[in-house]
């Protein structure tokens, strides 16, 4: 059932405090718009953009999510991973237009987004009662269902890399900038008890 929300305007990561409704989610995904820091896409429930002073963008109902999705696609929900929206959370930093693994480009990640990224995951898993172990990037999806890879409008690599790198992009690497996640939204987590 769709739950038309009245979304609030973007709110900087260090005044928000979300107001969530009750139900079932069992995983977040993480992601990067490839687009600048200022661009909102609605594929999502979260975008963080700005690449300093972090704004948090509530694009879409959590409600909308809290189901089987291939059950009714035609109802409105957020469809950021493919076949994987089912009780799922979408997240994603506005950022990385024109990136390659080797060259981030004008609009890279920044250390005050993947912060921001890790503070709003942590609070979602924690109200909705998520293992940290599933916190999983759109490059491990994509690794688990056969589409990981760069350069390729089909393929995603996203957010499996931190820094840029002259080195091949190898599916390990996107499994340990997955574990660099989860440990660090294990950590804010920790704090939390």
């Amino acid at each position: 059932m769709h739950h038309p929300i009245a979304l609030a305007q973007p709110v900087s990561i260090r005044d928000w405090r979300p107001e969530l409704p009750p139900g079932e989610l069992r995983s977040i995904s993480l992601h990067w718009t490839a687009h600048d820091y200022e661009q909102v896409f609605p594929a999502y429930h979260f975008v963080l953009t700005r690449p300093d002073d972090v704004l948090v963008h509530h694009t879409h109902d959590l409600r909308e999510n809290m189901r089987d999705v291939r059950l009714d696609p035609a109802l409105p929900y957020a469809p950021h991973t493919r076949g994987r929206n089912s009780w799922s959370i979408g997240l994603s930093i506005a950022a990385m237009r024109g990136a390659t693994p080797s060259d981030f480009g004008a609009y890279p990640l920044t250390e005050p987004q993947l912060d921001a990224l890790c503070r709003v995951a942590a609070t979602l898993a924690a109200f909705y009662g998520i293992d940290v172990a599933n916190v999983r990037t759109h490059a491990e999806a994509a690794l688990a269902d056969g589409y990981f890879g760069a350069g390729l409008e089909s393929t995603r690599w996203d957010i499996a890399r931190l820094r840029p790198s002259p080195e091949p992009l190898l599916p390990d690497e996107a499994t340990a900038t997955g574990d660099w996640f989860r440990n660090r939204i294990a950590g804010l987590l920790a704090k939390r008890r």
